[in-house]
C-alpha cells in the first residue's frame, strides 16, 4: 500500500502518479493526478528548502493512512453487497478506489506534510566556482 497514493516505504525518493486507492468510479483520474503532482511540487520545493538528499515515508503514516482508507471503503458498493469485484484483491483489501470526494483527495495533497516522512539533509558540496580547481 502506499500513503497519499504517492509514496512508499522503503522507496525513499519515489513518487509516483496514480497508485494505490486513486482509482475512480465516479470522477476525472486527471483531477487525482493534478493533486499527486502538485503535492510532489511541494515535496520537492521542501527538499530543496531544507537541503534535503531524501524522503521517505514513515511506516506507521502509511500504515494509518491506509487504515483510514480501508475503513472508509468498507461501507462502499465497491466493497460490499455480495458480488464479486474486480477491485479486491484474493484477501478482501481494495487497493485500487479512492473512497471520497476528491475534493478531499486534494486537500489532503494541497501542501507536502513532512511530518509524515523522514527528511535527511546533508551537507551539500558546492562546485567551484568556472576557472578554479576544486580544492
Amino acid at each position: 500500500m502506499a500513503y497519499r497514493g504517492t509514496a512508499v516505504t522503503g522507496f525513499p525518493n519515489l513518487f509516483f502518479l496514480v497508485g494505490p486507492n486513486t482509482g475512480l468510479g465516479h470522477n476525472s483520474i486527471i483531477f487525482m493526478i493534478e493533486a499527486q503532482v502538485q503535492y510532489v511540487m511541494d515535496a520537492l520545493a521542501h527538499m530543496d528548502a531544507a537541503a534535503a538528499t531524501r524522503v521517505e515515508v514513515k511506516p506507521d503514516a502509511q500504515r494509518a493512512y491506509n487504515e483510514h482508507i480501508q475503513r472508509k471503503l468498507a461501507m462502499t458498493v465497491w466493497n460490499t453487497g455480495g458480488c464479486s469485484s474486480w477491485y479486491l484483491d484474493r484477501n478482501g483489501r481494495n487497493a485500487t478506489i479512492w473512497p471520497d470526494f476528491t475534493f478531499r483527495f486534494r486537500s489532503q495533497t494541497r501542501r507536502f506534510d513532512p511530518q509524515a516522512y523522514e527528511v535527511t539533509a546533508t551537507e551539500r558540496v558546492r562546485s567551484p566556482e568556472p576557472g578554479l580547481a576544486p580544492a
